[in-house]
């Protein structure tokens, strides 16, 4: 790898591409951001530039016509494309006009400097380019997964298991509690790898145009096809194709599905010819299937065709243990996008954080911690800076004083310990209620009650 390589990044989104900078900075790299591929374009004749990291749909001049411009001039410079789902059949078309890679948005952090270095500096492992020693992280070929409690280990033994499989994997769980990331996850370490990793949500088409999006349509089949397009099915031969909400699919659609998953086979929308794809399909869902197949929703022999492997991932409420490795993280990453300096939190809006029932999992909690940063102007996070939904919360919990020079991981512990007493008075002393009232199994709560000193008395 070159000696403090040189990466031009063109992104209209200016957050993004901030993010991407300061995480590219850290990392090692020089980078310089553009607005457009124009003025991107203008710093590769300049400067000698080792690699482009570019925005597909940008005002002026896209990352496609950055792209060709820049191979018709004759550079060679590696490039890598971010693309939004909708644009996927776009990148299709950017890798063979010579794209090293693309990136799916939303992208973690770490993915772009584990990309970046695996083209500029080819054949070392990207396991060994860890963005911090002090976090607690998995990282599965570069899809970083930030957490070690229970829960999440059992996570990552079903993400091994299923890696090596090629059988169907059905992931369960609420919003925003990482399921796409377990899809990639799963994907970066199996037999696929090299093959594209292709999502769709089913939540945010109509029936119509879900069925267009997952099996393409030729010319003539409605009103705006205007042009053959290939779906889905189609774009991920030789990969993973990640099925998001299958739970919303419409039931008559559900039918069209079993065949595809079966045999893999299939016919565009208003076309005869039957296409094969050799795809390895992952599933998602927030919903419970099984309710939704007693109320008629959902078809059992569909619910049985996907579910082979089956993956939960858990909701934030159920691995609180993992809050200061997710808080540093995410302020981490923003204190790079707002260039801030926030090193903490303070033990009142640590307090506010804990009340919170986080029914948005951790997308919320990212989303908060974006929030407070981008209001704070200090180095610690006060109640002040957190959004109003956060403290409009109606349980206000009583925890004994905590002082005020403890860190982040101490006052997590002392909280923790706080919410085990609590539990246990509520429900007199008995572990077997007080464990479900914390999301925790009993075991968990023995261990925690050894852990901080508390007597096992009612």
């Amino acid at each position: 790898m070159p000696c403090n390589p040189f990466i031009v990044i063109a992104e209209d989104d200016r957050a993004t591409c901030y993010m991407a900078a300061a995480t590219l900075e850290k990392a090692g790299f020089k980078a310089s951001c553009c607005q457009d591929g124009s003025e991107a374009l203008k710093i590769i004749k300049e400067k000698h530039v080792d690699l482009v990291l570019t925005d597909f749909k940008m005002p002026e001049m896209d990352g496609l016509e950055l792209l060709k411009t820049a191979r018709g001039l004759g550079f060679k410079v590696p490039f890598i494309i971010m693309t939004a789902y909708g644009c996927v059949d776009i990148t299709f078309k950017a890798l063979e006009y010579g794209a090293s890679a693309f990136l799916t948005k939303p992208i973690e952090p770490d993915v772009i400097v584990t990309k970046t270095k695996k083209i500029l500096c080819p054949g070392k492992s990207p396991q060994n380019f860890n963005c911090s020693k002090n976090e607690i992280r998995y990282d599965f070929a570069g899809v970083n997964m930030i957490g070690a409690g229970r829960e999440m280990k059992r996570v990552y033994k079903y993400i091994t298991k299923a890696a090596a499989s090629e059988a169907n994997v059905l992931i369960t769980g609420e919003s925003g509690t990482g399921k796409e990331l377990t899809a990639k996850a799963i994907h970066c370490n199996g037999k696929r790898k090299n093959g594209p990793f292709i999502a769709v949500n089913c939540s945010v088409f109509s029936k119509g145009t879900l069925e267009s999006e997952l099996f393409g349509h030729v010319k003539g089949a409605f009103t705006d096809a205007v042009n053959d397009r290939r779906g889905r099915f189609e774009m991920a031969d030789q990969g993973t194709l990640f099925i998001d909400e299958i739970g919303d699919i419409p039931i008559d659609t559900q039918v069209k599905l079993l065949r595809v998953f079966q045999e893999k086979q299939f016919e565009r929308v208003g076309g005869e010819e039957s296409i094969f794809s050799n795809f390895r399909l992952i599933a998602a869902t927030n919903k419970n299937l099984k309710e939704r197949i007693e109320s008629g929703k959902f078809r059992e022999d569909l619910y049985y065709r996907i579910n082979v492997i089956h993956i939960h991932t858990p909701p934030l409420r159920e691995r609180m243990t993992d809050t200061p490795d997710l808080l540093k993280h995410f302020l981490e990453i923003y204190n790079g996008i707002y260039h801030k300096n926030i090193k903490t939190l303070s033990v009142e809006a640590l307090k506010i954080l804990h009340q919170c029932q986080w029914r948005g999992n951790i997308r919320q909690l990212e989303n908060v911690i974006e929030s407070a940063v981008a209001m704070c102007e200090m180095d610690m996070i006060d109640v002040e800076h957190l959004p109003p939904e956060i403290l409009d919360t109606e349980s206000i919990l009583t925890y004994s004083d905590i002082s005020p020079s403890a860190s982040l991981p101490e006052a997590v512990a002392e909280f923790e310990k706080q919410m085990i007493l609590q539990a246990l008075k509520t429900h007199n002393g008995i572990k077997t209620h007080a464990a479900k009232a914390l999301g925790i199994g009993e075991r968990g709560l023995t261990y925690k009650m050894g852990k901080y000193g508390i007597a096992p008395r009612r």
